[in-house]
């Protein structure tokens, strides 16, 4: 009796030290070597927290001032860097992406909507209340408008909220969502794929991609360009001799 008592025992013993070296394994592993979901879960919590914390700064909203197109490049990327430091990164919209659609649907800012009316992107608004122009020629309302923005930088923070929140978009949200979980740059070339109801043009993806194509060609001919420097009397730095010309 005593013996079988004993046995017992002694397997569990054996048992309770087997679990316990289970979850010491599994605790070192988790300390040490979180897995994915754990990592991404912090870093949403970080993010949230600095995300706070530049709201309650404040921040003026930058200039949108551009005479050629990599000026109009640079204010729009001045923009989306504003609306980006006041949101989480799993809700950001990669620049390059915003920048060429920009680029496309206001022709480089040139269009009269984004003249007149603030809208980069060629958004639309079915609420007649809504500060909005109509197309050219039109006198009348006829169920859409074309929305009127304050300020460019506004439609650019507009264009973020609707491309976050419309069920239209959801592919995009999700496409965006997996990249950021397994760590990957977003890529704004497969991104694009993914907003088929935001134009009727067939292939607007491809037309946005090439956007992107001949931004990054231009900027590479420009960091080529070779720029004499002088020093700057007044403020002993060095600065170009002359502004090279398209900046």
């Amino acid at each position: 009796m005593i013996n079988k008592t004993l046995q017992k025992l002694e397997e569990f013993s054996k048992r309770v030290v087997f679990y316990f070296l289970i979850l010491l394994f599994a605790f070192i592993i988790g300390t040490f070597y979180p897995n994915f979901y754990t990592k991404h879960k912090i870093k949403l919590t970080v993010e949230k927290h600095y995300t706070l914390w530049a709201n309650n700064l404040g921040l003026n909203e930058p200039a949108f001032e551009y005479t050629n197109d990599i000026q109009f490049v640079n204010a729009v990327r001045k923009c989306v860097d504003w609306v980006n430091f006041e949101t989480p990164s799993t809700e950001r919209v990669p620049t390059e992406m915003i920048v060429s659609m920009a680029a496309l649907e206001s022709g480089w800012g040139t269009s009269r909507f984004a003249i007149e009316g603030n809208n980069l992107f060629g958004i639309r608004t079915y609420d007649q209340n809504v500060p909005h122009m109509l197309l050219e020629g039109r006198t009348k309302w006829r169920g859409w408008g074309v929305r009127k923005f304050k300020t460019k930088c506004q439609g650019v923070q507009f264009l973020v909220e609707l491309l976050n929140n419309h069920p239209a978009y959801e592919e995009f949200r999700d496409k965006r969502e997996s990249m950021s979980f397994l760590g990957r740059q977003l890529d704004s070339k497969v991104l694009i794929k993914t907003l088929k109801a935001y134009s009727t043009t067939p292939d607007y993806a491809e037309r946005v991609n090439y956007i992107i194509d001949k931004i990054r060609e231009q900027e590479q001919k420009v960091s080529e360009i070779p720029i004499e420097t002088k020093t700057d009397s007044k403020t002993n730095t060095v600065v170009p001799k002359e502004k090279p010309n398209n900046l």
